[in-house]
């Protein structure tokens, strides 16, 4: 049976089968097909796959505690209840507003689909710590992690560790003392971060280095796509790829993302190993930025590169030269053909900037009051660097509202069940898939929502 393998390990897999056929009198063609359907409709990158929970128990947030995992009694009902589960799950929530976490929420149990899309009135934010994903087979969409100062720690707002097979989609993270928005560590691979808005690092805030307002380091010896995410205040690394040392370094995808109000080098690389695609990105300074000339910096010889369709507002006319935004272009390799890197559908550069500043973030089920100061800042030339989340009047209050009745408790409201052909009584329906394409009838209700 034809198997579809995630990001360049099926390209490995081409190499070797195609070596072996050279054995045989007929080569057949390799054809890579689904094991199941995309994490969600519309997925890309080399996360794209990803299963989340899908199939297991659907998981409810009742309310809006937390506590400290080994210190406190466990609250049933929280996130964090949730997350720390066994076995596949879907987290539906049935309540909005803020999550003040006691300390930080790491997903160490795999399978496990977070739907933040489900929540009534403006949806939920998480407070006071950071968030990670430390496990296998995670789907994160349209939630809000906003740490701010509060916890007096270096932290990131959402971060992705030694993990694989993960998305995060439609995400908004800001106000972090150290990195927004990362996937680090060895072995963590088939990762996407896509349509997320990574916003507002705390610049001269609690890191013991002293300004520290960075966005994305992406550390690692997997395959990795960052596509249409919205990067603004940051003083740098927008991105920073790289690895710890590993061999074979990262292979990096960085598509139709827009960048704003960096203050110097945008994006760099360092001196450890890095493949990437910098492709159709839209740069736009703000009034931080210092550097004005150039997208991103090349740190040494084992920074391999392909760039094309790049735009940088004031800068050189990148058409007839892509490299002329690319800071010492001579020190790494210039690749004159795209990496072969998981699917991304591209469009150029402003149309990308568009359509990031139109759907990126947390959007459902409404976008909140930072996310809309931010993107109005990116489209007046406004805004700045901050160092503390007061500068900009700190978190906003969320509206509640009733979640819609669901009287058998499979995370699906009963008139979608009924316009659906379901049984509003039967809790059982919501992990089974009734028109056959792979999704259950539980993620058809939520990528129902999500669809826009």
């Amino acid at each position: 049976m034809p198997v579809r393998r995630r990001g360049s390990e099926a390209l490995r897999a081409l190499g070797k089968l195609v070596l072996v056929g050279c054995l045989v009198v007929v080569l057949s063609p390799l054809v890579f097909a689904a094991d199941g359907p995309l994490a969600f409709p519309g997925a890309e990158g080399f996360g794209a796959d990803t299963r989340g929970g899908r199939g297991g128990q659907v998981i409810f947030v009742t309310n809006l505690d937390d506590y400290r995992p080994g210190r406190d009694p466990v609250i049933p009902g929280s996130l964090r209840a949730a997350v720390e589960a066994d076995g596949p799950r879907t987290v539906v929530f049935r309540v909005s507003g803020v999550i003040d976490l006691k300390a930080a929420l790491t997903i160490r149990k795999p399978f496990l689909t977070i739907a933040g899309q489900s929540a009534p009135g403006d949806g939920i934010c998480l407070r006071g710590f950071g968030s990670q994903v430390n496990a296998d087979e995670v789907i994160i969409r349209h939630l809000r992690c906003r740490p701010g100062d509060i916890a007096a720690k270096e932290l990131d707002a959402l971060s992705v560790y030694k993990a694989k097979n993960v998305i995060i989609d439609h995400c908004s993270a800001s106000w972090s003392v150290d990195e927004t928005l990362s996937v680090t560590g060895e072995g963590c691979t088939n990762v996407t971060v896509s349509w997320c808005l990574i916003t507002e690092s705390l610049n001269r805030s609690r890191h013991a280095k002293g300004e520290h307002g960075y966005g994305s380091l992406i550390r690692t010896d997997g395959d990795i796509t960052y596509h249409h995410n919205l990067y603004a205040h940051h003083k740098t690394r927008c991105p920073r790829p790289g690895t710890y040392g590993a061999e074979r370094g990262i292979l990096f995808d960085f598509r139709n993302n827009v960048i704003y109000d960096w203050v110097q080098n945008a994006g760099y690389s360092a001196e450890d190993r890095a493949t990437m695609n910098y492709v159709g990105n839209y740069l736009k300074p703000g009034p931080s930025t210092r550097d004005r000339k150039y997208a991103f910096s090349v740190g040494g010889a084992t920074t391999a590169m392909y760039v094309q369709g790049n735009v940088l507002v004031g800068g050189e006319n990148a058409s007839s030269d892509p490299w002329s935004l690319i800071s010492h272009p001579e020190r790494g390799v210039k690749a004159t053909e795209p990496y072969k890197t998981a699917a991304v559908a591209t469009q150029p550069a402003e149309v990308a900037f568009e359509q990031v500043l139109k759907l990126s973030g947390a959007t459902l089920p409404a976008r909140d009051a930072v996310d809309r100061r931010v993107v109005e800042q990116v489209r007046s030339g406004q805004g700045r660097i901050i160092d503390s989340q007061e500068d900009v009047g700190g978190w906003p209050e969320y509206k509640a509202s009733a979640p819609p009745a669901d009287r058998d408790q499979d995370g699906m409201p009963d008139a979608w069940e009924q316009r659906a052909g379901l049984n509003p009584d039967d809790a059982a329906d919501q992990a089974k898939d009734r028109n056959g394409d792979g999704y259950t009838n539980l993620e058809e209700y939520l990528n129902s929502l999500a669809s826009g």
